[in-house]
């Protein structure tokens, strides 16, 4: 995915930026998103490769922005990161591809299933 366009969700400056960083000196346009409303509005005028979530963000709440994928079809693969990143696979009910990757992130592995996009 060269120069592939990235959209990090998340909660925190903190948690969106480490995964930014993680990203940052790849061929990627990042861009960042710190609530699900301003994620939507991104993904509403603009078209992405990859979103990734940040597990700070998933909760009875989050289901609102998945509907909103649903409904507008947008089908993009998703990533998601954080603690017990695995255990939200259930929360994200979508027909999109969703990878999990927990901390300590393995960037050879996150670079490997981008790469496959």
């Amino acid at each position: 995915m060269e120069r592939g366009r990235i959209l990090i969700v998340g909660s925190s400056k903190e948690s969106t930026y480490e995964i930014r960083n993680l990203l940052d000196n790849r061929r990627f346009e990042l861009e960042i998103a710190l609530s699900p409303e301003v994620g939507r509005s991104i993904l509403s005028e603009r078209w992405m490769n990859l979103l990734i979530i940040h597990t700070e963000l998933l909760d009875e709440k989050s289901v609102k922005f998945f509907e909103f994928l649903a409904d507008r079809e947008i089908d993009i693969p998703i990533m998601i990161m954080g603690e017990e990143a695995a255990k939200f696979r259930e929360v994200v009910r979508c027909r999109n591809e969703v990878e999990c990757f927990e901390k300590p992130y393995h960037v050879d592995e996150m670079m490997s299933f981008i790469r496959t996009i």
